[in-house]
């Protein structure tokens, strides 16, 4: 199965889903995981990651001081 995302306005959100479930899509809305991971998605800047150990490092940090 193929997963599309279309983007449509709100104003011809009704019709677009009308049409869509005439040719037989099935429309699924968003959840609010989906939703989060989205935003989340959104504000990940480029640049350098920290590596594995470096995230152990800074958990184990954080653990040791509480």
């Amino acid at each position: 199965m193929e997963t599309l995302i279309i983007n449509v306005p709100e104003k011809k959100s009704t019709l677009v889903k009308q049409l869509l479930k005439e040719l037989g899509v099935t429309i699924e809305n968003k959840t609010k995981a989906k939703l989060l991971a989205e935003e989340i998605n959104k504000n990940i800047k480029p640049g350098k990651k920290p590596s594995l150990d470096e995230i152990v490092a800074e958990v184990r940090d954080v653990r040791s001081k509480q």
